[in-house]
């Protein structure tokens, strides 16, 4: 029997449906709702084990174990002599800066650029309440989430290389958390009962050091089974993508053509002001625009 929806179970159906928009936007899964990754190949069949054949005559024998010298062995007949040892191919490292959702049948796929030592210190410096409350989200909840998305998978990686493209799998897993963190549903995992701050609505704006804080609280490391994919992980990007978007115009990759807004210049001379003479100089070079990257941007879109 079919019963009416509550208000929060509509409003749930709502949240998977514009997340479900995400993922579709993204090239993450096709218009059924299907995941666009690699299929998991079909279970081989057992060969069948040939009949025992006994050999005619008698067992090869190492002339190496009966003591005759290497050079005074018998080589097999053939072209190439002695048999050459053969061992397959070691697996290729991921490449750091391809951009898997560039790469189509005929084409290679866009390289990102390497990461400047003036785009790592946006990265890695911890912005300010009056820096984070400055934040112009474009749009709603919808948009700011695709803005991140966009930028997290472009810089959203830890390995090979810090802030490298990051895999399909691990961009996947914060596409999870992070959707469910901006509708307000809370999170839930199975190593306890309850829901994490459900009812919040997450935005860039908010001191994400503190709401990790209170997550590590809510489920400590050794009880998270996640390998740090419940929380960590999903609060760091989102703390990157915090960062990024203040200095949004030092990553040209993702945000093509945008100028510096007046707090990150006045940032950037406080900064420079408080600095020592060699970091003073880099500081004053984070309120300027970066060069333009050509067309790697656009074609990643």
């Amino acid at each position: 029997m079919s019963e009416r929806l509550s208000e929060y179970e509509q409003t749930r159906a709502e949240n998977i449906r514009r997340n479900n928009l995400h993922l579709l936007s993204l090239g993450l899964i096709d218009d059924k709702g299907q995941g666009a990754f690699k299929k998991a190949a079909p279970a081989k069949k057992p060969r069948p084990r040939p009949d025992k054949v006994e050999p005619a005559g008698p067992a090869r024998r190492s002339a190496r174990l009966d003591g005759v010298p290497a050079e005074e062995e018998d080589l097999p007949l053939g072209d190439g002599g002695a048999e050459e040892h053969w061992s397959p191919p070691t697996r290729a490292e991921r490449d750091p800066y391809l951009c898997w959702w560039t790469v189509e049948k005929d084409k290679p796929g866009v390289q990102r650029p390497p990461l400047t030592a003036t785009q790592r210190r946006a990265l890695e410096t911890p912005l300010t309440q009056q820096e984070r409350e400055s934040l112009t989200l474009a749009g709603g909840e919808d948009d700011w989430v695709t803005d991140l998305l966009q930028f997290a998978r472009a810089y959203g990686g830890k390995h090979p290389d810090a802030f490298c493209v990051p895999s399909r799998e691990n961009f996947r897993k914060v596409l999870d958390t992070v959707s469910v963190l901006a509708s307000g549903d809370g999170v839930t995992c199975s190593y306890r009962g309850g829901t994490f701050d459900a009812g919040v609505q997450y935005t860039p704006r908010q001191d994400l050091d503190e709401a990790l804080s209170r997550a590590l609280k809510w489920l400590p490391k050794k009880k998270d089974k996640s390998n740090g994919w419940t929380f960590t992980h999903p609060f760091e990007k989102l703390k990157q993508y915090q960062r990024a978007l203040f200095w949004r115009h030092l990553f040209p990759f993702v945000w093509p053509a945008v100028q510096p807004t007046a707090q990150a210049e006045a940032s950037a001379r406080a900064r420079a002001a408080a600095s020592g003479t060699a970091e003073a100089a880099e500081w004053r070079k984070m309120g300027e625009a970066a060069a333009p990257v050509q067309a790697e941007a656009e074609e990643a879109e």
